[in-house]
């Protein structure tokens, strides 16, 4: 007999679902138990896949999305998953939509600041002086009388309707005794809400970035404004990346368990909105350099306690994706001493932290990043942090499985470094996912097998055999003229090369004097 759950209709099912936890613990919980089950999951009326990017129900690029090439392939995957390797592909299908999120997200606000700048202009180029005099006191004196005054939607979008619909500009004044200063406005009525469990609504929320948009669009200068942290000032993007990267307002030191997701959500907003900013007023890479070393001094910091983990996480990667790709780093700043400084100290933290991702993302971003990251490197280094527990020799895992990381890894002396410090099962999976490294040689003409036995101390058997059964030259000289025999006969060889022959590896011609794998001999 069919159990009650299965009697209830899909309806009825799907309202229990939206009970059942956040979106991908229901994903991971009901997802390959069954057909059914997997069939509602992805149904648009359960609308799980724009829950978990934070959309609203009547968002207007709902359907785009659930049209779109991206969605149908992450319907198939999960309709088509198992309850064994669900967890694995689950974080991938939704970082992927979070990745397609932030891409279209990015598009959305370039075109919206290109429409907007475009509009403004118009409309400014029509007035006369004494128009325009009059509608920038008129912002100025609304924007004084909102300091002092309850904040409220009416007043917010008549700030934001003054610039866009009837041209008024803020002029900016650099110094300390201004009235109005964006930065301080942003960090005390938008970012100081993320971690707040205080109430706001959503069209508050919606209108008062709105209205930080338009300021911007009327004088971009205003992006220089700043605001102090401790004892040093900065500008709005240092601020902007705080919050995304450290998931925290700047007045906070707790470890981070709340986080309000409509503010974060508009923060992400106003942040790639302020690139657009920021590419139209510099024109070069200037901004994605201000960007770069913002992201790289806090991504290793983040200490996520929440149900957002993933979206969060992906969140960061794609944000970092989308500034390095419009870096394309031109000479005179790949060679500037402060930023190779913060590039050496990004990759010791990244490693450090076992930040995956995020360094898999640097490498792929371009050419000369890659060049950049290859010159920093250190393959002695990295591999004693990668090698100090099960949790980073995982992560060193995970680097050798990427094949544009191993490819040049593999160029390295990445393989001698593993030989010298008897990491058998790293050796191991090096070799069998570039067998070719069976033939690589050091500076001084040793190939893996002669490296080890020449240069290596202790227990090496396990090493020894496999590069023997993965078809190392056996006769190979080294540059002092030194080969496998020669090595075998060392003092410190001896209880190997005994054991080589109890277990029938290797065989020593008497004549010629040579070694092989299937003749048995004797050695003195």
């Amino acid at each position: 007999m069919p159990s009650t759950l299965e009697t209830l209709s899909d309806e009825i099912l799907m309202i229990i679902l939206q009970y059942s936890g956040n979106v991908y613990n229901i994903f991971r919980t009901f997802s390959g138990l069954n057909k059914r089950l997997n069939n509602i999951l992805i149904d648009r009326r359960l609308h799980l896949f724009t829950d978990f990017l934070c959309m609203h129900h009547d968002d207007t690029n709902l359907d785009y999305y659930y049209n779109s090439a991206l969605f149908h392939d992450i319907s198939r995957q999960l309709l088509s998953l198992t309850k064994i390797k669900n967890d694995q592909v689950l974080r991938q299908c939704f970082k992927s939509l979070v990745f397609f999120h932030i891409k279209e997200q990015a598009n959305r606000l370039k075109c919206e600041f290109q429409l907007n700048m475009k509009q403004f202009q118009s409309i400014r180029l029509l007035l006369t002086n004494d128009e325009t005099r009059n509608i920038d006191e008129e912002l100025k004196n609304s924007l004084n009388k909102f300091k002092k005054c309850p904040k409220s939607i009416k007043d917010i979008e008549k700030i934001t309707s003054l610039v866009l619909k009837q041209g008024a500009r803020l002029e900016y004044d650099d110094s300390e005794s201004r009235e109005f200063n964006l930065t301080k406005t942003i960090n005390e009525l938008l970012l100081s809400k993320l971690n707040s469990i205080e109430y706001c609504t959503r069209s508050l929320i919606n209108s008062l970035v709105q209205m930080f948009k338009s300021l911007i669009i009327s004088n971009m200068n205003l992006l220089k404004d700043h605001d102090w942290f401790y004892y040093d000032s900065y500008g709005i993007h240092f601020f902007l990346c705080y919050s995304i990267y450290q998931i925290n307002n700047i007045n906070s030191h707790k470890t981070i368990n709340s986080i309000n997701m409509q503010c974060y959500q508009v923060i992400l907003d106003l942040f790639l909105f302020t690139i657009q900013c920021l590419k139209h007023l510099f024109n070069d890479e200037i901004w994605a350099k201000i960007y770069l070393f913002d992201i790289f001094n806090m991504i290793n910091l983040t200490n996520i306690v929440t149900n957002y983990e993933i979206f969060i996480e992906a969140n960061q990667i794609a944000i970092l994706n989308i500034v390095l790709n419009e870096y394309s780093l031109e000479d005179k700043i790949l060679f500037d001493e402060d930023f190779n400084d913060t590039f050496q100290q990004i990759l010791d933290n990244l490693i450090e932290n076992n930040r995956i991702h995020i360094l898999l993302c640097i490498y792929h971003s371009n050419e000369r990043i890659r060049n950049l990251f290859q010159k920093f490197w250190n393959n002695q280094k990295y591999v004693n942090i990668m090698t100090r527990n099960r949790t980073t020799r995982q992560f060193f895992h995970a680097l050798l499985n990427d094949h544009l990381l191993r490819a040049w890894l593999t160029s390295t002396d990445l393989l001698f470094i593993l030989l010298e410090k008897k990491e058998c099962k790293l050796v191991k999976k090096l070799l069998k996912l570039s067998p070719s490294l069976i033939h690589r040689c050091d500076n001084d003409g040793n190939d893996p097998l002669l490296y080890i036995c020449l240069n290596v101390h202790g227990c090496r058997q396990n090493i020894v055999e496999f590069l023997i059964e993965m078809g190392c030259d056996l006769q190979r000289r080294n540059s002092l003229g030194q080969n496998l025999i020669d090595a075998l006969r060392l003092e410190k060889n001896r209880k190997l090369l005994k054991r080589l022959f109890e277990r029938k590896m290797i065989q020593i011609d008497d004549v010629s004097g040579e070694i092989t794998t299937t003749l048995i001999n004797q050695l003195h």
